[in-house]
């Protein structure tokens, strides 16, 4: 019986997609750049497939006290330790981000103040969400 247990778990676990449960530690760790932005690289980029680096700003919350960077490439992470990206507050209020992305399109929001989840206001390129609102669109093309 224990023996059947171990391999369904070993068979679970050979199903899982290349870097699932990796969003700790090393591969979803804030690093600062000299500017103070965050950045983190995924699976794919680590592994030295083409990507882009892109970079993110939100302007308009200068009173909130964190801005995190979520969507289907950190599975709608909810916060830094599951995997959002968090933004470095900048000395003129606005909030910056960047994110390394592997080839392909991706849906995003900001997570402003852990609770209100917002599309980009910068980014005309949206689809709906499935709950009446919409998500953002980035594209990367390298």
């Amino acid at each position: 019986m224990r023996l059947g247990a171990f391999a369904a778990f070993a068979l679970l676990a050979a199903c899982e997609p290349p870097g699932y449960g990796r969003h700790t530690g090393a591969d979803a760790a804030s690093s600062s750049g000299t500017d103070g932005s965050s950045s983190v690289s995924p699976d794919a980029a680590v592994d030295g497939a083409p990507g882009c680096n892109h970079s993110f700003r939100v302007a308009d919350e200068q009173t909130a006290s964190s801005v995190w960077l979520s969507g289907d490439f950190v599975q709608w992470a909810a916060d830094p330790s599951h995997g959002a990206i968090a933004f470095a507050l900048q000395a003129d209020g606005s909030w910056d981000g960047s994110y390394t992305f592997a080839a392909g399109s991706y849906q995003y929001k900001f997570i402003i103040n852990g609770t209100q989840w917002i599309p980009d206001p910068t980014d005309p390129d949206t689809v709906p969400d499935g709950f009446g609102g919409t998500n953002s669109v980035y594209v990367c093309t390298p």
